[in-house]
């Protein structure tokens, strides 16, 4: 072993994860590649503004996330399909920092769109879960998420074409008229839930419409991951999975 090789071990004994090479964010790690998306002003922006508007909406957990790579994605795909016809849906939405990002990316106060904003705004439903989406949902419930309404109520106040719908999906949804959809972001944490809601909205979807799906690739959401994997399949579609955990469908 060549005395190079010898330090890079010290430092990793020492130091952790910290000491490795490349940038590390959200669980990814990666070096030799170009991530000057990060230093974009106009995307730099947007986060700012999403972290700042979200600090008191992740209080339990101490610090708001660093899901810049995320939230890279979803302005990403917001714009693609900002021309298109339809309007922009998520499904989880918590404090709205994806959302957030998207709207001020956009400028999306002066769009001619709604952006429609499912949640409980208090955490996951429990009723009718079970196994892994029940675990999941407790450990959530309990650990980060909390009454959040009036924060996401200030938070897409510069906002006035952002429609917050308060309740149970897919309760909300059916009582809510969205006759075409361009943009969908996906953050249910619950397989149930989240087929519940793609069953109602596909066919709403026009071609060329993005799909992003937040917990697609990530452990322990192996069971939505085979839903979504099945659900594609069976309407000749395929996710990509992305190193960010995600999973995007492009509707044709």
């Amino acid at each position: 072993m060549g005395f190079g090789a010898v330090k890079r071990r010290i430092r990793y004994a020492l130091k952790g994860v910290d000491a490795l090479p490349g940038m590390q964010m959200d669980g990814v790690r990666v070096t030799d590649k170009n991530t000057s998306f990060l230093d974009d002003p106009k995307f730099q922006a947007a986060w700012e503004f999403a972290r700042k508007g979200n600090e008191e909406a992740w209080y339990k957990l101490g610090y708001v996330p660093d899901i810049r790579w995320r939230a890279h994605v979803c302005c990403w795909a917001a714009h693609n399909v900002a021309n298109l016809e339809g309007d922009f849906v998520e499904f989880g939405v918590h404090g709205g920092i994806l959302s957030m990002a998207v709207c001020h990316y956009l400028d999306f106060a002066k769009a001619d769109k709604k952006f429609y904003l499912f949640d409980t705004y208090e955490g996951i439903p429990t009723d009718g879960l079970s196994g892994v989406d029940l675990t999941e949902a407790d450990k959530r419930n309990s650990s980060l998420y909390f009454d959040v309404f009036k924060i996401a109520t200030r938070n897409f106040s510069p906002f006035p074409n952002a429609v917050l719908v308060k309740g149970t999906l897919p309760t909300t949804l059916d009582a809510t008229p969205i006759s075409k959809i361009a943009y969908l972001s996906v953050d249910l944490n619950s397989t149930r839930y989240e087929k519940e809601c793609i069953e109602r909205t596909w066919d709403r979807i026009v071609p060329g419409g993005h799909i992003v799906l937040d917990d697609y690739a990530h452990k322990r959401h192996e069971d939505q991951y085979d839903m979504w994997n099945q659900f594609t399949a069976e309407r000749g579609h395929m996710v990509l999975t992305l190193p960010t955990g995600q999973g995007l469908i492009v509707k044709h």
